[in-house]
């Protein structure tokens, strides 16, 4: 028999079907991560809308759809407080930690069986912008600011509860009120719901960082009510 009549079938075949293989894993869609922006608790949770109103101290979630294991960065920037760390601070102890695993993690997470979450701050009274960042590797831009920032802990009080702090090594945080966005790709993410009417759903890829996706919502802080006069009665029969 031909050794060569039976090998260069064979040859041509596996070649063939390495070039299919290739082109099939080309064809397939790059898994993009989506998010949903929640507002609320127990029963009264629903999906944010941008530019939503929000009282102070509203619970905020946000829930993550990646089908990869993905490093996620969660800002908020407001004239007031500046840029806060929401995740991954050190500061927050949950089940979360980066990288996500693959599914659906609602951050920040849970603590002893306690859903956690960020809230509305009760001294901003304008606009804050939430922006979120997901990437296949760490963003050594936004690992290297992570340290320098305010940022959410539930471990600075006794009681657990949530609350921003300052870098618990005595270092000035960076990034303080009125001033801007301490790092380019984040202020893309935020120009990305500056005319959006939809947040909520896949993220973008950014334009500079290959693997990267970036997202962000704003909402309007509405004021905290003024406290109440406990004479505010009588001072009305007064009137009268």
């Amino acid at each position: 028999m031909n050794r060569r009549a039976v090998l260069f079938p064979v040859a041509v075949a596996a070649i063939a079907a390495s070039a299919w293989f290739a082109r099939s894993r080309a064809a397939q869609p790059i898994v993009v991560p989506a998010v949903t922006w929640r507002l609320g608790a127990g029963t009264e949770i629903r999906q944010a809308r941008n530019y939503d109103d929000v009282a102070p101290e509203s619970p905020i979630r946000l829930a993550l759809r990646c089908d990869e294991a993905r490093y996620v960065y969660v800002f908020s920037h407001s004239q007031e407080d500046g840029t806060l760390l929401l995740f991954p601070s050190p500061n927050v102890k949950s089940d979360l930690a980066q990288p996500l695993a693959a599914g659906s993690p609602v951050l920040p997470g849970v603590r002893d069986g306690k859903e956690l979450a960020w809230d509305s701050r009760r001294q901003v009274s304008v606009v804050t912008t939430f922006v979120v960042v997901a990437a296949r590797e760490p963003v050594a831009a936004l690992d290297a600011l992570l340290p320098k920032l305010r940022r959410w802990s539930n471990t600075a009080r006794t009681d657990g509860s949530m609350g921003v702090m300052n870098p618990p090594d005595g270092t000035p945080p960076i990034a303080g009120p009125r001033t801007p966005l301490p790092e380019p790709l984040l202020q893309r993410a935020a120009d990305i719901s500056q005319t959006a009417t939809v947040v909520n759903g896949p993220l973008t890829p950014d334009a500079q960082l290959p693997g990267v996706w970036i997202g962000s919502w704003r909402i309007r802080e509405l004021p905290s009510a003024p406290p109440q006069d406990p004479l505010q009665p009588l001072k009305d029969l007064q009137k009268h």
